[in-house]
């Protein structure tokens, strides 16, 4: 079974930057494969959706091939989690430096999907801001920092919730404390120097990564 629903609209403000807006959702004997894109023109907006339902469809593709060539799991098997590493022991062994084109939340969500990430840093096209999109397991997505008035649309996905933080300036040695001290996968803040945000997240291996963006 196959069915589709596709939204294009205009941002009411036509000062707004990238103001068309496309939506689609296909149903795929009940799995929803979902895109957004937006641009200066629709007609720019719908060949980007077109591009990313492409990538998704193939995507959704290759899992289906890769499961069917997966052998079964042994019954005692479990998510490993993170390896315990002393704190002190821990080191940042990644660090990953990102040329950010400005997007929309939306945009930004659809890419943390497409990615199969957790989270996903990017410089926000409507307030000129670094944020980060989220998974934290609750079934939605979540967007931090939090902007006063925001209206975040989209019904086509799992809802996104602004979720409020003090965008906290710090050394990278005072980020790697809250990530030992906390439960959270990651600790956005910003660097002191530059002001721009950045990410330090857990590895699996017990070490830390770090994302900034390209200056």
């Amino acid at each position: 079974m196959l069915t589709a629903v596709v939204k294009l609209r205009l941002r009411e403000d036509s000062s707004d930057s990238l103001p068309a807006i496309a939506e689609a959702t296909l149903d795929l004997n009940g799995v929803a494969i979902r895109a957004h894109a937006s641009a200066d023109t629709m007609i720019e907006a719908i060949d980007r959706l077109e591009d990313r339902l492409g990538r998704r469809l193939r995507r959704h593709r290759k899992r289906l091939q890769d499961r069917r060539h997966r052998p079964e799991p042994e019954p005692a098997a479990s998510h490993p989690g993170f390896a315990s590493i002393p704190p002190d022991e821990r080191e940042v062994v990644r660090h990953k430096s990102l040329a950010m084109h400005p997007m929309t939340v939306e945009e930004a969500a659809d890419e943390m999907d497409l990615l199969d990430h957790g989270f996903y840093l990017y410089l926000d096209t409507d307030h000129d801001i670094d944020r980060v999109v989220f998974h934290n397991g609750d079934g939605a997505i979540h967007v931090v920092p939090a902007v006063d008035g925001e209206v975040l649309p989209g019904d086509t996905r799992p809802p996104i919730h602004p979720t409020p933080l003090v965008l906290n300036h710090l050394p990278l040695l005072e980020a790697e404390v809250l990530l030992d001290e906390g439960d959270e996968p990651f600790v956005f803040f910003a660097e002191p120097d530059s002001g721009r945000g950045q990410v330090l997240y857990r590895r699996f291996d017990g070490h830390y990564g770090l994302i900034s963006p390209a200056i």
